[in-house]
């Protein structure tokens, strides 16, 4: 206190007193600021209230409109508020608090960085055809940014960039399997989802390579067969044929056809089906191993001439194998060798019964025909010697005779010729004399001069 007069003024010793606290004012709004490579915080600032009205015991910070939490006022007036999500906006307010109460700043609002999304799920797929899928997808759960673009991957490669959420996928293999994976992605990098499998629809098998043929005797062979280059579905079986004739159906891969003949050529194909159809392979021939022919006939004989025959023959009913040779037999002796079905033996003799008989020949054996026979045809008797002579009684002479060497046929007759000893002509025959072959081999001759 001060006491003045006209003489001048006189101060009181001095004495202090505070008036009670209030409610800061002027509390400025925090400052809010990313930080540095973390999309899922964010650092808020302030500062001490302009008119704090008291001693700041405390600030209490609120998110949006979480439950606010103190902060106490012994560290440095910021705060960093960690496991937000990124590419969100948050509003943050402060609050001073003096003894007397608080007072709220105004809000202040942030976006959080952007990181890859989140969440992402896997693609649908939807077969449309033996070589085209559709594949479909949603945006993910969590983007955590702004979307630029999906990749569609099939089998790790990258087929489809862009923003569309459904892409048709063509030129496939019909029924292989494929992985289709999507990936969506922000300015900071991409998240791929889980894969997704699909395989389009089956088509007819392609390329069944020829089978595989191995003789294994006379009348077997293996058959073995790899399944098609391209199944193109599920295989539920596989045809065999012989010649053109269904010989097996089965899901097997391997046959043994017990049912063929010796030294034969078969031909093989294989069908195999699925679903959809079926595919021939090409043919694979085989040919069995040969056994001696079966069935051979004795040879046609057709008699030319009095040394001369004609023989023909066929082939054997069953060859078991390829011909290589024909041998035709007169008795034991070989008359002909070679692949010619027919020949005429020479020098035969006249009037003679022979056998023949044919063989057919593979290389493994020979199959011998039944005796046909045949005679030659009549030739003129050979080796007929002069007649002996012996004079009987006066006037008559006996004439004998012998058959001839090579009867070469059947004697009919024997002519008995007569003429005086001086008589030169030849030509003119002066007596015949017709003798009954059986009747003997002598005659009388009278009425001589």
């Amino acid at each position: 206190m001060r006491a003045t007069n006209e003489a001048g003024s006189t101060d009181s010793p001095a004495i202090s007193v505070t008036t009670d606290e209030s409610v800061p004012t002027s509390v400025r709004a925090p400052a809010i600021s990313s930080v540095t490579g973390r999309y899922d915080q964010l650092r808020i600032t302030w500062s001490p209230p302009q008119q704090p009205n008291g001693l700041i015991r405390h600030y209490i910070l609120q998110r949006n409109e979480s439950t606010p939490w103190n902060v106490d006022v012994t560290t440095h007036l910021e705060y960093t508020d960690d496991g937000l999500t990124a590419d969100t906006i948050y509003s943050y307010t402060v609050s001073a608090c003096t003894s007397a109460g608080c007072t709220s700043s105004p809000r202040s609002t942030a976006r959080t960085s952007e990181h890859v999304p989140a969440l992402v799920s896997p693609p649908l797929a939807t077969t449309l055809n033996s070589s085209a899928v559709r594949v479909s997808w949603t945006a993910p759960v969590q983007a955590n940014g702004r979307i630029t673009h999906y990749q569609l991957l099939m089998n790790a490669t990258i087929i489809y960039s862009g923003l569309a959420t459904t892409q048709v996928v063509s030129l496939l293999q019909p029924y292989v399997l494929y992985e289709f994976v999507i990936s969506a992605c922000t300015s900071v990098g991409c998240t791929s989802s889980l894969p997704t499998l699909a395989r389009p629809d089956e088509a007819p098998p392609t390329d069944l390579p020829p089978p595989t043929v191995h003789v294994t005797g006379t009348r077997s062979m293996e058959i073995s067969w790899l399944p098609p280059e391209k199944p193109n579905g599920l295989i539920t079986g596989y045809e065999l044929r012989r010649n053109g004739s269904l010989i097996q159906l089965t899901v097997d891969r391997w046959y043994v056809d017990y049912d063929c003949l010796p030294g034969t050529t078969y031909g093989y194909k294989v069908t195999v089906y699925n679903s959809k159809g079926g595919v021939d392979s090409p043919l694979t021939f085989g040919t069995t191993f040969s056994s001696a022919p079966q069935g051979i006939r004795p040879p046609s004989l057709e008699a030319l001439s009095s040394t001369n025959v004609a023989a023909t023959w066929q082939a054997p009913a069953i060859t078991n194998g390829q011909i290589v040779n024909y041998t035709l037999y007169v008795s034991h002796d070989v008359v002909y060798t070679g692949m010619a079905v027919s020949t005429v033996v020479r020098d035969l003799s006249p009037w003679t019964e022979y056998r023949f008989r044919v063989a057919a020949c593979t290389l493994t054996g020979c199959a011998v025909s039944r005796d046909a026979r045949i005679r030659t045809l009549e030739a003129p008797p050979a080796g007929l010697s002069q007649p002996r002579l012996t004079a009987a009684v006066v006037g008559q002479v006996l004439v004998e005779w012998r058959a001839p060497q090579s009867l070469n046929g059947v004697i009919t007759r024997y002519e008995l010729y007569r003429r005086p000893s001086n008589y030169n002509d030849t030509r003119g025959l002066l007596f015949i004399l017709l003798w009954p072959p059986g009747s003997g081999i002598n005659a009388v001759s009278s009425l001589l001069t």
